[in-house]
């Protein structure tokens, strides 16, 4: 889950499903006279959307940290461990069997979540060398070239599933990621608390094949609107509303205290929108 700020002396919590939703908004709306949209379009926009639906394991009965407090999102990999690996390969299984391409999409995602392979988000760290992540990472690469094989055999996809549009899809599912991240993990939207996730600036975007990738900046305006530049989407401003739960702000000395609280949070509705100009 994203720690996302405090409001009268309580967290802002926002889950990793929803966040996950919210990438998948921001992919059906991209795509304009600049930018291509993603292709093929269904697959993408259902992987950014469910990218983080394996957190659903999790999230519907989250653990503490070690001092008694909620995990955030950041550095949860290695809090987690095998636990992670488990329930994103849950979530990956449960798109693959809708949608393989997209299954595939958000099979690299969580390898590069554990290895920045590609150095696509440069404030990833790399798990690869942990003893406890290499078997989980080994069933992932296993279950990676399954997957490619079949599409590249399949009519529907085959056009699709070269190396370079992969690539490319990969870059810009990060993008999505990273930006609905950015989003998502500040509340209010011009809050400086944050100092870790993804900056204001975004590299490696793909604007469309055969074209130079860009630089996305996200320039906040106040607490609920942002410009971006180049602006990628078809419509603006793009109205983001984000569920979010309201969490006494303390530790909590026991799993159960915290499930109380937590199941009792207050919910809520944070709105932002994204402008071009």
């Amino acid at each position: 889950m994203m720690i996302s700020g405090r409001k009268d002396s309580r967290l802002v919590l926002v889950l990793q499903t929803d966040h996950s939703r919210v990438a998948g908004m921001l992919a059906a709306h991209w795509g304009n006279a600049e930018f291509a949209e993603p292709a093929p379009y269904a697959s993408m926009v259902l992987a950014a959307q469910e990218h983080d639906g394996g957190w659903w394991d999790w999230e519907i009965r989250p653990t503490l940290s070690a001092d008694g407090r909620p995990i955030d999102y950041v550095g949860s990999i290695k809090q987690l461990g095998t636990v992670w690996l488990d329930f994103y390969g849950h979530g990956i299984e449960r798109v693959a069997e809708r949608d393989p391409y997209a299954g595939l999409i958000v099979l690299m995602h969580a390898v590069e979540l554990c290895t920045n392979r590609t150095g696509l988000v440069p404030h990833l760290p790399d798990y690869s060398g942990a003893p406890e992540m290499r078997d989980g990472l080994g069933v992932l690469e296993k279950r990676r070239h399954e997957l490619l094989g079949d599409l590249r055999r399949s009519d529907a996809y085959r056009a699709v599933a070269t190396d370079e549009h992969l690539a490319r899809n990969l870059q810009l599912m990060e993008t999505l990621d990273q930006l609905a991240q950015f989003i998502c993990n500040r509340y209010p939207f011009n809050s400086t608390e944050r100092k870790n996730g993804p900056r204001n600036t975004i590299g490696h975007v793909p604007v469309g094949p055969g074209r130079e990738d860009v630089t996305l900046t996200v320039e906040v305006l106040d607490a609920e609107r942002a410009r971006l530049r180049p602006y990628p989407f078809d419509q603006s401003p793009l109205v983001i509303p984000i569920p979010a739960r309201l969490l006494p702000d303390r530790s909590y000395p026991t799993q159960e205290e915290f499930l109380r609280q937590y199941y009792k949070a207050e919910p809520c509705v944070i709105t932002y929108s994204l402008q071009d100009s």
